[in-house]
Order: C-alpha cells, then sequence, then structure tokens
C-alpha cells in the first residue's frame, strides 16, 4: 500500500489500494468488517469499501464467505442494489469496493422520525421488494433485511445493501443447516430455529421492517435474544393497526407477511409488492420518497419492446428483470386516453366500461412494425370495429383470433376493476402478428437476441405491433400476456413494472375465464 504523510487514528486511512482508490473515512464498523468512504483517484467518484482486515482474511471459512459475498454481488445488477466496483487482495487485506450510496438509513430514519409517514414506509417497502424480486430471480436470499440495511438516497430512490449473509440458492457452502444467521429481532422463524431459509425468509424480515416503521416497534421484543426467539415461534404479533393509524389493506399485508409457516405468507416479492401497491396512500405527503423514472432501453433499431424470456420448461415464461427494465413510449402512439386509477375496488354493481376503439369516419391504421413489414404474410385481415390487424406468416383462422381479441379486451376491463383500477379508455389499433418462434429467435431482425432463449413475445410500442409465437398453446400464454401489455400501455398512470405485473395476472385470469 502506498501510505499518504497524513497521521491518522486508522492506519487505513489515507492509503491506496489497488493504485486506484484511497481511503478517507471510517463510515461504520462490524464484527468482522470496517467500511470506509473512498475515492477512485482519476475520477474523484466516491465509493464505499468493505475491508476485511490479515487476522481474518486468514481464516479460510471467513475468507470465503468475504468473496462469496464479493461473488453474490457481482452477478446483482439493479437500481435498487447496491453495485459491486471490484474486488482487491492486497497486503493481506480484502477489499470489496462498492457503490457510495449516500443517505441516511431506513433504522436512522425511523429512530429519527418514531413512526415514519405511512406514504413513505408503503413506497420504501414497494421500492425494496423490487430489489427482493430482482435478487431472487437470480436465486439469491439476502437473509438479513432489515432497517439498517435500507439506504434512503437524496435523491429519493431507494437501496438494499449488505448481502454479506446472502445465500445461493441449491448451494449448501458456507451455510449449513444448524447455523442462525440475520439479526434477531428481523429473524424469521425458520432462522431462528437454523433450519433452510428461502426467499420468503426475506419477506418476513421486510414484514418486521415495515411493521417497525408504521407503529415505532418491532412486533417481538425483549430482555434477552432467548426471548425475541421464542416470540417469533410461538407468539402472535400485536396487530398493527391497534398501535398506529393506518389503511386496513397495510394491516394485513404486514399481518401476511409475519405469518410463522412460509406456505401460508406471501408466496414471492412480487405478490408483497402488489398488495402494498393496492394500499391506499397519498403520494403528496411523502417526505422520503419520490418517483424516479427509469431510463428506458433502445434496441439499435430504436424500438422499445417487451421481451419475456422462455425458461426450460416449454411455453413457461419466466419474465424477470428483462421485461421489467423497459419503458413503453406513450406519447408517439396517437393514443387518446382518459384513465383515472383508483386506489380502492370498484363500488358493488357499478358497470364495467369498455376499452373501445375510437370512433373516427376511417380508422387510421398504424403501419406495422419494421420487421413485419418486410415478412410474406399468408394472412393480413382487418377488422375495423375492434381496430385489430391480425397478419400470419401461416395460414390461419384470423376471424378465430379476431373473436379471442374481443373477448380478451373486454375481460381485461373486469380484471383491472378487481386489481382496484377503473378506467375510461379509448384506443387506436393493434397490428397483431403471428410468426413461428424462430423467427422471434432471428438475429437478423433483433440485435438483442441470445442464442438459446426463446422471445415468444414481443411488444414494440411506438409501431402498436405485436408479435407473438404461434405455436402450440399461444393463445392460452404469449397471446394474453402480450395483448395485457398492449392494453396496459394505455393507462399512461401506471409504470412498466406495474404493466409487467398486471399482465403476468391478466394471463392467469384470462385463462379461467369461459
Amino acid at each position: 500500500m502506498n501510505q499518504s504523510p497524513s497521521v491518522t487514528a486508522d492506519p487505513l486511512l489515507g492509503h491506496e489500494i489497488g493504485k486506484a482508490y484511497r481511503l478517507e473515512e471510517v463510515l461504520g464498523r462490524g464484527g468482522m468488517a470496517v467500511v470506509y468512504k473512498g475515492r477512485h483517484l482519476v475520477t474523484e467518484q466516491a465509493v464505499a469499501v468493505k475491508v476485511l482486515p490479515p487476522d481474518l482474511a486468514q481464516q479460510p471459512q471467513v475468507k470465503a464467505r468475504f468473496i462469496d459475498e464479493a461473488r453474490t454481488l457481482a452477478r446483482l445488477e439493479h437500481p435498487n442494489i447496491v453495485n459491486l466496483h471490484n474486488f482487491l487482495e492486497q497486503d493481506d487485506h480484502l477489499f470489496l469496493v462498492m457503490q457510495f450510496a449516500e443517505g441516511e438509513t431506513f433504522d436512522q430514519v425511523i429512530e429519527r422520525e418514531g413512526r415514519v409517514n405511512i406514504a413513505d414506509a408503503v413506497a420504501v417497502g414497494i421500492e425494496t421488494l423490487k430489489a427482493l424480486e430482482y435478487a431472487h430471480s437470480e436465486q439469491v436470499v439476502h437473509r438479513d433485511i432489515k432497517p439498517s440495511n435500507i439506504i434512503i438516497r437524496s435523491n429519493s430512490s431507494v437501496k438494499v445493501m449488505d448481502f454479506g449473509i446472502a445465500k445461493l440458492l441449491g448451494s449448501s457452502k458456507l451455510t449449513m443447516t444448524g447455523q442462525t444467521m440475520g439479526t434477531v429481532r428481523f429473524m424469521s422463524p425458520e432462522q431462528v430455529r437454523g433450519k433452510h431459509v428461502d426467499h420468503r425468509s426475506d419477506l418476513y424480515s421486510l414484514g418486521v421492517s415495515l411493521y417497525q416503521a408504521v407503529t415505532g416497534q418491532t412486533p417481538f421484543d425483549g430482555e434477552t435474544h432467548f426471548e425475541i426467539m421464542r416470540m417469533h415461534l410461538a407468539e402472535l404479533p400485536t396487530p398493527p393497526h391497534e398501535l398506529a393509524k393506518m389503511p386496513l389493506a397495510l394491516n394485513d399485508a404486514l399481518l401476511l407477511a409475519l405469518e410463522k409457516r412460509v406456505e401460508h405468507r406471501f408466496q414471492s416479492a412480487g405478490d408483497f409488492r402488489r398488495a402494498l401497491e393496492r394500499v391506499p396512500v397519498d403520494a403528496d405527503t411523502r417526505q422520503l420518497t419520490r418517483s424516479v423514472p427509469l431510463p428506458a432501453m433502445e434496441s439499435a433499431t430504436g424500438d422499445i419492446s417487451f421481451q419475456p424470456v422462455v425458461a426450460v420448461a416449454p411455453h413457461k415464461i419466466n419474465r424477470g428483470p428483462l421485461a421489467a427494465a423497459i419503458l413503453v413510449l406513450l406519447f408517439a402512439m396517437g393514443i387518446v386516453v382518459w384513465a383515472m386509477v383508483d386506489d380502492g375496488a370498484p363500488p358493488a354493481g357499478s358497470p364495467v366500461p369498455d376499452l373501445a376503439v375510437k370512433k373516427t369516419a376511417r380508422t387510421r391504421w398504424s403501419a406495422p412494425h419494421h420487421v413485419a413489414q418486410a415478412l410474406t404474410m399468408k394472412v393480413d385481415q382487418r377488422f375495423e370495429a375492434l381496430g385489430l390487424r391480425v397478419m400470419s406468416t401461416e395460414a390461419m383462422d384470423a376471424k378465430a383470433v379476431a373473436t379471442f381479441y374481443d373477448k380478451a379486451r373486454k375481460a381485461y376491463l373486469t380484471f383491472l376493476q378487481q386489481e382496484g383500477i377503473r378506467l375510461n379508455v379509448q384506443i387506436g389499433t393493434l397490428n397483431l402478428v403471428l410468426v413461428p418462434q424462430k423467427m422471434l429467435n432471428n438475429p437478423a431482425h433483433w440485435s438483442d437476441a441470445k442464442p438459446g432463449i426463446d422471445y415468444p413475445t414481443k411488444y414494440l410500442a411506438p409501431a402498436q405491433t405485436l408479435y407473438v409465437q404461434n405455436g402450440k398453446g399461444h393463445q392460452h400464454s404469449d397471446l394474453p400476456y402480450g395483448l395485457g401489455l398492449h392494453f396496459c400501455a394505455l393507462i399512461r398512470q401506471l409504470s412498466n413494472a406495474r404493466c409487467v405485473d398486471l399482465a403476468e395476472g391478466y394471463e392467469r385470469y384470462l385463462r379461467k375465464q369461459p
């Protein structure tokens, strides 16, 4: 290490590591490692540097866990997760160089405020769950979710940090049965028992964190760790609405997250997030959090596309972070929209509005996407009353597709009402293009096509063109999902991530309709 001439109490302060970073101040000390604020010598970018000292770095188990943390962070790249920049080994020290997420921890906010604004608590929960959705899709369980590991930045974004005891699902390395990991007040019952944990353990811990945020106290507390652990296992939490005023939907969501048995809890971070999104809150009351839009991801052709990924099982779609990261562009679509998003369910007996075609003297058809224009179509039929153009590279019954589309169009409004969203929409047209799967995988058509991955649904919003593979079973999964994306794109108040979730729910909903 190159030592600066300054003399400090901490022997590492002022030192340079990897000929790239200088350690400037101590941010925190834990039982195993010290975290410093550092700075890149050339770019002057602030970084956080987690350091494992020589006495611990020489212990095989501890070193292996530290390296495992680096590998875990290296595979996670998400707006709500602190990113890894570098891993270095120098002078018997190990260094993790990470994104410096300047801001307050959620723990500091709770300590300062006593009880956190309901709107802020819900927003922090939603953003944290987005991080967990992504981590879980990468088979990573955090295992130490707590307010001190959630950072609220000065730009109002939320970051999850400290994957130091994270576990890759399916791996028993470093986390043998019988060990308890995590912080006791936020541990799940299965962690307390030292049993196998999966992603649902993170949901319990976040439930505890949000319970503390809105009530000012954790659901279980005591004088000793043993007493707290016993309560996690055997006692029911006081319903949070008895401790603080809150919407009943939030009370119910927290109690569901805190179920003792994993099968009785939310089964995914997405389920928990959607429950929080249905909590009626006044966003104008937020002090900590504000909406921070994500940038659109464009292909080489400038098109914006949804790209669901097909897993190993035929036609079983894993619509993970790839689809969730892409925004729908609405303003170039020529769509007339009147929409009202309501936090609550519609009144009983209220009429279901229609997703109606804009009435004009003559339907103005949007030109199909350029790939569709270049293909030879055996079917190209327009249905004026529906605003639907059906195109196919193979012979098929376009009227049957139009009938299905009409059913799907009407069912979508009923589905949205069940989700607590009421709207009245007039739309333009849709170019529905049915093609073989191999065409959707062809890198000559799609610059982002990757070998071995199927893209059964592609939605190009600016061209109002939906591509769907025409193989067996497409009407039961891929087509409903794609139509869900198209219909949701008309609702400007809903985010892209929300549209992806709604499309998945709509696919399941439509499958159950007669």
